[in-house]
């Protein structure tokens, strides 16, 4: 076959393993799932749960019945909520995102250098602070929290594990 005979495959709606068509526009698109969409309220019921399944022997974690619980609650006090289902997958997401912001806003708490306010974050009001911005490249969970608080510290900090920190710790 010569190269003016060849085939192009990229033209091609056929499989060479299968015998049908090809769905281009799901090729290109990507199929992938709608995003959960979570609000305030839903935040704090799903944090306030969690906060009342922990045990104090726990280690920030949660087992897969206590996150069915919890999106089964969501299910239940958010009939009509946007975005995708709140499934056990998504609320295990949600905590692990939430315990990644507890922990951004817990580093800026102890870095010198930064003010904390829990209604306005860092605080950064300028457009370009270049300490802020080489924080961030370090630290990218902090980014939400330049000029916002994170309302769930408090809740949060209850079901994070007292890790002791320090040269004279036994």
């Amino acid at each position: 076959m010569s190269s003016s005979e060849s085939i192009n495959s990229d033209k091609s709606t056929h499989s060479l393993c299968s015998h049908g068509t090809i769905d281009q526009v799901g090729l290109k698109k990507g199929k992938r799932k709608p995003a959960a969409s979570w609000t305030s309220d839903e935040e704090a019921v799903f944090v306030d749960f969690l906060l009342s399944q922990f045990s104090a022997s726990g280690n920030g974690n949660f087992k897969t019945p206590t996150l069915t619980a919890a999106a089964n609650l969501l299910k239940e006090r958010f009939p009509n909520a946007s975005g995708a289902e709140k499934t056990v997958s998504v609320c295990e997401t949600k905590w692990q995102s939430l315990k990644s912001g507890y922990n951004a806003v817990l580093d800026i708490k102890n870095i010198s250098g930064f003010m904390w306010s829990d209604e306005y974050g860092v605080g950064i009001v300028t457009k370009d602070d270049d300490v802020w911005n080489r924080y961030i490249k370090r630290r990218p969970a902090a980014k939400p929290f330049k000029n916002k608080g994170f309302k769930h510290f408090n809740v949060i900090e209850q079901m994070m594990p007292k890790i002791a920190k320090g040269s004279h710790v036994f």
